[in-house]
């Protein structure tokens, strides 16, 4: 039986979200989480990309999903995110915990996060959660 990984995700993985259809078919939604600490999300770059800097204590409690994935499906991401490039981003662990409080959800999950040397270019102000409307402006690697 394959190895089962949860996942935080921010930016363009959400459903409904430029990235999710290359990436999330197989995954299975946990629901929406944020971060127990607080994290830099911004828009980096021309392609704006969204990326969640290295490093807690500033910025916001994220809001994003928890996704379960498989071998192949964190295989997959890991090629998107490039996290085998010096530009990448790279897999951190860190604690979530589900937004609806009406019972205690608290684990320890993988994010994909940006070394904050790596972040550039910021074009937002830290935000808290990811939106369709920033969305249209993200230009992937394929544009």
């Amino acid at each position: 039986m394959p190895d089962r990984y949860r996942i935080f995700v921010y930016g363009t993985l959400k459903k409904g979200f430029p990235n999710h259809g290359r990436c999330m078919p197989q995954a299975r939604l946990e629901g929406v989480f944020r971060t127990r600490e607080r994290y830099r999300l911004v828009l980096n770059g021309e392609r704006h990309s969204p990326c969640m800097i290295a490093g807690s204590g500033k910025g916001h409690n994220v809001i994003g999903e928890l996704y379960t994935v498989d071998d192949a499906g964190l295989a997959q991401m890991d090629r998107l995110e490039r996290v085998d490039r010096p530009d990448g981003y790279r897999r951190h662990r860190i604690m979530v915990e589900r937004v609806d409080r009406s019972f205690s959800d608290i684990q320890e999950v993988f994010v994909y996060l940006k070394p904050l040397a790596e972040v550039d270019d910021p074009r937002s102000e830290p935000l808290e959660s990811y939106t369709l409307e920033q969305a249209r402006l993200y230009r992937s690697r394929q544009d």
